[in-house]
């Protein structure tokens, strides 16, 4: 594939003035890494002087102390070692003062003089407001609220009770219902009667079995030289060619 390429390129001869060689090499020069970096190597040879007090260098030791968690931490360690704690806690404002502060969030201590003082009174059992708690107590109370009948008993032939229980018997759906069951299993009707005939009738036509009749029960015969079977025929013959 080559071969012939191989033997022309070295008969072909361009002119280094033409534009396209130019555009090339002057893209090359765009491209190449060494030219792009050609301008910082030149500056590194000749070198530079940088003062200590200069600016950019000052700024840049300012940046790295406030960053820095040495400088951050060097004035707690030189506290370190100057501060001696109180003898107890007595002596310590703040744990005072946090000692207050659990006791009146405490329940216990909040209880306390409630637990000391709730045995040294004593009320009257006649008092008006233990009276008044009584009553109340009593209005409020579920067992005192219902009074339950008592039990008693009536004769049977008594006016009122004949009379409840006709109300009853007349509300009663088995009474009421008991005509009905008596009658039922009496009831027949004769096999050709009207009523059965035309219950037959009415099967035979929504019977889907009777409507439907299936193909295959129906006795028939095709002409074999008929033009839709020798029409079927070719078409037949024409798919299997192809």
């Amino acid at each position: 594939y080559t071969e012939a390429w191989n033997k022309d390129k070295t008969m072909v001869h361009v002119m280094p003035d033409t534009p396209e060689i130019l555009l090339a090499k002057q893209n090359q020069l765009n491209y190449s890494q060494k030219m792009y970096r050609l301008a910082l190597e030149e500056s590194k040879k000749k070198g530079h002087d940088l003062r200590f007090d200069a600016i950019p260098i000052q700024a840049a030791r300012a940046s790295r102390e406030i960053a820095s968690d040495y400088k951050y931490k060097e004035g707690y360690r030189k506290q370190l070692g100057h501060h001696i704690g109180a003898r107890n806690v007595e002596d310590d404002p703040k744990m005072v003062w946090s000692m207050h502060v659990a006791k009146i969030q405490s329940d216990r201590e909040y209880k306390k003089a409630f637990e000391k003082t709730k045995t040294h009174f004593s009320s009257p059992v006649d008092m008006l407001g233990i009276v008044l708690a009584k009553k109340c107590q009593g209005l409020v109370s579920d067992i005192d609220y219902r009074h339950y009948l008592h039990e008693w008993t009536c004769l049977p032939d008594q006016n009122d009770v004949i009379h409840a229980k006709k109300a009853y018997d007349l509300q009663s759906d088995n009474c009421y219902k008991s005509d009905l069951e008596w009658l039922r299993g009496i009831g027949w009707v004769p096999i050709g009667s009207l009523d059965v005939e035309k219950a037959k009738k009415a099967g035979e036509i929504l019977s889907d079995k009777i409507y439907r009749q299936p193909p295959d029960t129906i006795k028939f015969t095709s002409v074999t030289d008929s033009p839709e079977m020798v029409l079927a025929k070719q078409n037949a013959e024409t798919m299997n060619k192809v």
